[in-house]
């Protein structure tokens, strides 16, 4: 009798771990916020500005687990005059996370940000440039990836949770016309 609950038992607890995993419970069902087809590459083209794309790819933990952060930054333009704005719009690939949290720095605090963590952002330079004419203004995009995976193994339940994290720099010129 003892060995016919206990089989039952293990079938059980094995048909319910085959099902959660079959079902894709246990791993991240969340998409990446933050992607290539969230740029709005045909606002940019209205107004004719160029696109200009600054690419950073930093090598995070190990790579059989993690893979690359390859975060890209596109900003409509990267030399602009007093008073105009500036679109920066953010994409992350090759993350396999349940979260992408950006957090956007006015690192000068030249020129205000519309958002510190909206994407995209506008950046508006300030309306004077004082007694200089150009200024760097200095921004920088901090992106966070939480990944956390839980699986069912002969052991137990074991759960997983790694942050990874980028910071990206954009330089940004005001100079009068």
């Amino acid at each position: 009798m003892r060995t016919f609950q206990f089989l039952v038992l293990f079938f059980s607890i094995f048909f319910v771990g085959l099902v959660l995993n079959i079902s894709g419970c246990g791993g991240s069902n969340l998409n990446n916020p933050v992607t290539d087809a969230d740029l709005v590459e045909e606002d940019i083209a209205d107004s004719g500005d160029a696109i200009v794309a600054l690419e950073t790819t930093e090598e995070v933990g190990n790579v059989e687990e993690a893979g690359d952060l390859d975060v890209t930054v596109t900003v409509t333009k990267k030399v602009v005059k007093p008073g105009e704005q500036v679109e920066l719009t953010a994409a992350v690939k090759g993350v396999r996370g349940t979260s992408v949290v950006l957090h956007w720095l006015n690192i000068t605090d030249y020129g205000t940000l519309s958002s510190t963590n909206d994407n995209p952002v506008t950046w508006t330079a300030p309306d004077t440039l004082g007694e200089v004419n150009t200024r760097v203004e200095v921004l920088q995009l901090v992106v966070t990836v939480i990944s956390e995976v839980v699986s069912v193994e002969s052991t137990g339940i074991q759960t997983d949770t790694q942050i990874f994290s980028d910071t990206t720099e954009i330089l940004l010129k005001v100079a009068r016309e």
